[in-house]
């Protein structure tokens, strides 16, 4: 049997430590890597959603500055719900939607407050006003400093939240299924599609 001289063994023991100390630091650093990862996953998803109550919002009308809360759009009239719609006076998408939007409103609009809000920062009050004017048929607000949009984790125009009486979101998504989330709801059904894509320009939340 060979004999490892005291000194070497020494040496080896510290190595050794050394080794496992190493691991033990590695797997703490790691863990605290995913555990970050974890967390900034968990505030990306902290979004309202289909499900989520509606964050409460108050913003001005673009024709006469008049002050519009998101409780008052929901107790206006017969209203069993509101239609927020994200738009942009420039962007090609929200005009392919107009009209569609407009058909939406003439059918349901007995049933359904609808409102949109412009929050790209990067387009004049006079052009919100003028576009307001020319192209939706229910009021257009203006979201200053996109504030709205941040409550909302909005990100599209056009980008749709259908809430309910009761403040609870019942579909997000696009114009393209909103028809079919508008009657389900009216005819008190569950939302088959509570959350599609919506697909369109970036809100710009920088002048």
């Amino acid at each position: 049997m060979k004999v490892v001289p005291p000194a070497v063994s020494r040496r080896w023991t510290t190595v050794r430590r050394s080794f496992i100390g190493l691991a033990l630091w590695g797997g703490a650093v790691l863990a605290g890597i995913r555990g970050g990862e974890r967390t900034a996953g968990a505030a990306t998803d902290a979004r309202p959603r289909a499900g989520d109550k509606a964050p409460a919002f108050t913003a001005k009308t673009a024709d006469k500055g008049e002050a519009r809360s998101l409780d008052r759009l929901l107790r206006a009239g017969e209203a069993r719900g509101l239609v927020v719609v994200f738009v942009s006076s420039r962007c090609p998408y929200v005009a392919q939607a107009r009209q569609p939007l407009a058909e939406l409103f003439k059918q349901h609009g007995g049933k359904f407050g609808f409102v949109a809000i412009n929050a790209n920062q990067n387009e004049s009050a006079d052009d919100v006003k003028a576009d307001a004017a020319r192209n939706f048929p229910f009021p257009v607000l203006r979201d200053e400093d996109a504030k709205v949009a941040e409550l909302y984790a909005a990100e599209r125009t056009p980008e749709v939240f259908l809430i309910d009486g009761k403040g609870v979101i019942r579909y997000h998504g696009g114009v393209g299924e909103l028809g079919q989330a508008l009657s389900d709801l009216s005819a008190g059904r569950t939302v088959a599609r509570s959350e599609t894509k919506a697909f369109g320009c970036t809100i710009k939340r920088k002048p």
